[in-house]
């Protein structure tokens, strides 16, 4: 399939996804952006892959032994070999003798680490298994966000999509790139259409390489501190349900033009109306309380999810920096401040 996820005996796929629905409607639908272990285990990705020497075997499975009754080894090949975990095993490709194991996770937590998050913040967008177990990636959703590690007001792209393989082919690769990961092809896409790929082989010294990876992709864990500390202010600036906060947030972000039309005064309410449902909901002020945090996600959630539009246009729209949506979430974001 043109997808190419791995899909269990049961029919499951080993995917997930916190975004939109990706075109193949295959894996596990979450609510929001995960941890690592949650998605991780969503997606069956957790897995661990052992080395293996390679012995031979005739046409009908019999191994192939020495006169002294040895089995007959390929010395310079080893094979990728999937722990599942009923206690069987599923052979994934031969590599070569310097050939390194790096587990999913392993490889994923040192993408986090290199974006300055750790392992409890939500912020991964997918997760999926490739080729069998032979391959993994996923996607870890940056936000709008610029770095400026060199003094060139570098902006980032929106995610940065993290992708190898236990096949020898696939590499160990860090891409930060607009386009979301949710299948083989569209993880190739990406890396070919990103401005700065990070590569580092399966090899004893890979470690060596990916300390490198910040410098190669212009990334900073500065971003990181800059964002904790902007959340926690926002959470103690207090909204209450129903004041006129929330009035002066909301005509900020969608204020009222002399000349509208009733149609259009229509809208506005109804938008300003559905935010303030929201806005009351277990993901925002039912489980932040009522502060800016909760107020600012509140209205993100709309845009994103909830303003009219098919699936892929609110999906294209979010992860467009130049688009109204990018802006009008950078409008959100100082209204909510000016409460302080």
């Amino acid at each position: 399939m043109a997808h190419n996820i791995e899909v269990n005996a049961d029919g499951t796929a080993r995917f997930a996804y916190a975004g939109a629905t990706p075109w193949h409607r295959l894996g596990i639908k979450m609510e929001g952006l995960q941890t690592i272990d949650a998605m991780l285990d969503a997606a069956q990705a957790d897995y661990q892959v052992i080395l293996s020497k390679v012995a031979l075997v005739d046409d009908n499975g019999t191994l192939i032994t020495n006169p002294d009754g040895s089995p007959v080894i390929v010395e310079d090949s080893k094979a990728t070999v999937r722990v599942n975990d009923d206690g069987t095993f599923n052979p994934l490709a031969t590599v070569g003798n310097r050939y390194d194991i790096r587990q999913n996770r392993e490889v994923l937590e040192r993408a986090l680490a290199v974006v300055g998050a750790s392992r409890e913040e939500a912020v991964i967008d997918t997760c999926g298994v490739l080729k069998g177990g032979a391959r993994f990636f996923s996607t870890i959703d940056l936000g709008s966000l610029v770095i400026d590690p060199t003094g060139v007001n570098d902006k980032i792209a929106r995610y940065l999509v993290v992708s190898h393989g236990h096949d020898g082919f696939w590499p160990i690769r860090y891409a930060n790139t607009d386009i979301r990961a949710v299948c083989q092809n569209t993880v190739i896409m990406g890396l070919k259409q990103a401005e700065r790929v990070f590569t580092a082989r399966h090899t004893k010294n890979a470690d060596e390489y990916i300390k490198t990876a910040q410098e190669a992709l212009h990334m900073s864990t500065e971003w990181a501190t800059a964002f904790k500390a902007q959340a926690e202010q926002m959470l103690s600036i207090q909204v209450p349900q129903g004041s006129q906060r929330i009035d002066k947030v909301l005509n900020t972000v969608f204020p009222a033009s002399k000349d509208e039309s009733d149609r259009q005064r229509r809208n506005r309410e109804e938008i300003n109306g559905m935010i303030r449902l929201i806005y009351g909901n277990q993901k925002n002020a039912g489980g932040f309380g009522y502060n800016g945090w909760s107020m600012f996600n509140s209205i993100v959630e709309y845009l994103d999810h909830h303003r009219r539009g098919t699936v892929d246009e609110r999906a294209l729209a979010s992860i467009d920096e130049n688009s109204w949506v990018t802006r009008t979430k950078i409008v959100a974001q100082k209204a909510v401040m000016s409460l302080a």
